[in-house]
């Protein structure tokens, strides 16, 4: 999965920087946060955890209401998509290191 990061070189003006800092710290990193949360209450998500996988596609769905919240509103369209591919891969991630601990542990 490739991800774009996101690089303010030094030569941007202080207003770009500051700009984009507002974006990526006080807006962006909410909403993943938010979605973080919303992927885990779920009603599918103990489906997803037995499977190992989350569907992008419903992250998609959860983050759709979320660009009409006042919290969130206003941001690129790539700040939705990265945020949607963050949550997708982060709990991509776990549901690996958790199934690969349960194996080990017989838990």
């Amino acid at each position: 999965m490739s991800q774009i990061t996101i690089r303010c070189r030094l030569i941007a003006s202080i207003e770009t920087r500051k700009k984009l800092w507002k974006l990526m710290a006080e807006i962006n990193t909410p909403l993943i946060n938010e979605l973080l949360k919303l992927v885990h209450q779920h009603p599918g998500f103990e489906t997803w955890r037995h499977k190992g996988k989350v569907p992008t596609a419903t992250v998609k769905q959860l983050c759709e209401p979320l660009k009409s919240d006042s919290r969130f509103v206003g941001q690129p369209a790539r700040f939705y998509t990265s945020a949607v591919a963050t949550v997708s891969y982060a709990y991509k991630s776990w549901l690996k290191i958790h199934a690969s601990f349960t194996v080990a542990t017989g838990r």
